[in-house]
């Protein structure tokens, strides 16, 4: 008993019949009713949308009784022999198995003869990429110029590796990815025609793992079919066959996340592992729900930017009620990067968890910017005294450096400079917020702890409260007797540590090591200028020579001139002279050699260039 594949038994006849490749279709419908038919084409695009069933429907409307037109009958000689492959003047070629130039040359010696039933002689190559170079210039000729009997279409899925020789020759068409509506549709026509029961959740689920390819949908449709039975296609029944997550588990899922249901999530990944879903496409899928609940997010109508039914575009409506738009992106963010991290892992599932309860925690969530404009909030309520006793910050740990656009101002421990509420009129005003920071060489102030809160922060600086008792100051790093090579010991050491940090201040200039502290120096206009001269940066580096020289030590940084550039030095110019100096003594130890000698005195040559790795 012979079955014949869905994939088959539905393959298109004409050009309306093909699904998805309208801008294709209608291009050579035109051709033919103009008269305008090119003698070669190319087809590419992904596996299994169309690419070879347009080439038959393009032989038919070539060879058709009634043609050439753009609807071939399907009834005639012509076109029913072409259906069924015995047309003596039609050649279906596979490229990867018949891809030398005796092939080609073969090809081209039957070209010249007229056609023995047909109208035309086509000739489809599959796969053309695969013919060899020497074969690809056999064939140049014939098809720049070929007999007007003969037809060409090629088919590709990797165009870029056919040469621009055979592409200047064809009109190349670029079939697409059928979008999942449309693969739906297809799947509900089928399956209406072969009678067979389904959810409409089951069609969006095949559609989905198709990935844009009409074949491999209706493969699978096979697949799920044979697994069904006489019993309806269910969505859970696809999801079982394929070993994929169905779209109730990652609805599931995304409102557990956005809910801070920690415990959900994990079931959910539990009941998906035990039905044996892969964990990486479980992720993928994951990744694109959340794109659809940021998309949702955003936009209160998205129509077609998200693909799903009336039902599941409710429910991502009624997960994203209650979760701003930038906590759904940064939940994107979060685990996009857990997606590439479950790629290299050895233990998928437990960076899956992680990313899950960290996205399920929340905390860390809140927009950068969100968080930036409640410490200058604070900011401007501590040095003025206004802002009255309305609240500050609610939620979300307050950031450990300056405000962003403020100069640096006293650290945190220390009580602030302005008046406090409540002062006197008389009282001196606050410093100005736009003046610069005094360049004090004392030793820099302990930062505060990265996960301090903002009550904390509103809190400290209160004038009714007695200022904390300041650390004692450290001593002062003393100055080396070779300035420059401590330097050079300091950045080395500090890869260890930091290795961004040292990667940018070995571009540094020494200016000067005194006991005041270190001074500096940058090329203007550089890369390493713009940073380096970042307080942040400088602020950064004080803790971390710090630390590591044991005591207390002052760095300022600027940028110089061309001439001052050339006078000083960084550590990278002292390994690059090091390096020089190291390769200029091989090469005279080379030179000098008694054998360099020697040889060179035997065959009377002259050394021009020593090479030295």
């Amino acid at each position: 008993m012979s079955y014949l594949v869905l994939a088959r038994k539905y393959r298109p006849q004409t050009f309306d019949e093909i699904v998805g490749q309208e801008h294709v279709t209608r291009t050579l419908a035109n051709a033919f009713a103009r008269g305008r038919v090119h003698h070669a084409f190319l087809f590419c695009g992904a596996r299994g949308v169309g690419k070879t069933t347009a080439a038959r429907v393009l032989a038919r409307a070539l060879c058709c009784e009634s043609g050439p037109t753009p609807t071939p009958c399907g009834v005639c000689s012509p076109c029913t022999t072409i259906t069924a492959g015995s047309a003596v003047d039609y050649f279906e070629i596979d490229g990867a198995s018949n891809n030398s130039v005796d092939d080609i040359r073969e090809l081209r010696d039957g070209v010249k003869y007229q056609p023995a039933q047909l109208k035309r002689k086509i000739y489809i190559i599959d796969e053309v990429h695969m013919l060899s170079t020497a074969a690809f210039n056999a064939l140049l000729k014939t098809l720049e110029e070929p007999p007007p009997h003969v037809t060409f279409v090629f088919a590709t899925t990797e165009v870029h590796k056919i040469p621009v020789t055979i592409l200047s020759r064809c009109q190349r068409y670029d079939f697409k990815l059928v979008p999942v509506a449309r693969l739906v549709a297809q799947l509900q026509m089928v399956l209406g025609k072969e009678s067979i029961v389904y959810e409409q959740g089951a069609l969006a689920l095949l559609a989905r793992e198709a990935g844009g390819s009409v074949r491999d949908a209706l493969s699978l449709a096979d697949q799920v079919i044979a697994y069904a039975g006489d019993e309806p296609l269910t969505e859970a029944r696809v999801a079982e066959v394929l070993g994929v997550a169905d779209r109730k588990l990652l609805l599931d899922l995304a409102r557990a996340v956005t809910s801070g249901d920690a415990r959900g999530a994990l079931t959910a990944v539990d009941a998906a592992e035990e039905r044996g879903v892969d964990l990486a496409q479980l992720a993928r899928t994951f990744l694109a729900v959340l794109r659809d609940l940021a998309v949702v997010g955003e936009i209160a109508e998205p129509g077609e930017l998200v693909e799903g039914t009336a039902d599941e575009l409710a429910v991502l409506r009624e997960i994203v009620r209650g979760t701003s738009a930038p906590a759904l992106r940064a939940h994107f963010d979060r685990f996009a990067r857990a997606c590439e991290e479950l790629r290299e892992s050895t233990a998928p599932r437990l960076v899956l968890d992680v990313a899950l309860l960290d996205m399920a925690a929340g905390d860390s969530l809140a927009p950068v910017a969100e968080l930036i404009e409640r410490l200058e909030g604070v900011e401007r309520r501590l040095r003025g005294g206004g802002g009255g006793t309305g609240s500050g910050p609610t939620r979300g740990a307050a950031p450990s450096g300056p405000s962003r656009g403020a100069p640096s101002g006293p650290s945190r421990g220390a009580a602030p400079s302005g008046p406090s509420r409540g002062a006197p009129s008389g009282a001196a005003p606050p410093p100005r917020s736009d003046a610069p920071p005094p360049r004090s060489w004392a030793p820099a102030a302990a930062a505060p702890p990265r996960g301090a809160t903002a009550d904390v922060a509103r809190a400290a600086p209160a004038a009714s409260r007695a200022p904390a008792a300041p650390p004692a100051p450290l001593a002062p790093v003393a100055v080396p007797s070779e300035p420059m090579a401590e330097w050079e010991r300091a950045v080395v050491a500090l890869y260890d540590r930091a290795p961004l940090v040292a990667g940018l201040f070995e571009h540094a200039l020494l200016l000067g090591w005194t006991e005041a502290g270190i001074e500096l120096g940058f090329a203007d206009g550089t890369f390493q200028a713009r940073q380096g001269t970042d307080p942040e940066q400088v602020r950064r580096l004080e803790q971390l020579l710090g630390e590591q020289l044991g005591g207390a030590l002052k760095i300022r940084t600027r940028t110089v001139d061309a001439k001052t550039r050339a006078a000083a030095g960084s550590v990278v110019d002292t390994e690059r002279t090091r390096r020089a100096q190291d390769r200029a003594e091989r090469e005279a130890e080379a030179r000098e050699h008694p054998t360099t000698q020697a040889l060179a005195d035997v065959f009377g040559a002259t050394i021009t260039e020593i090479k030295s790795l």
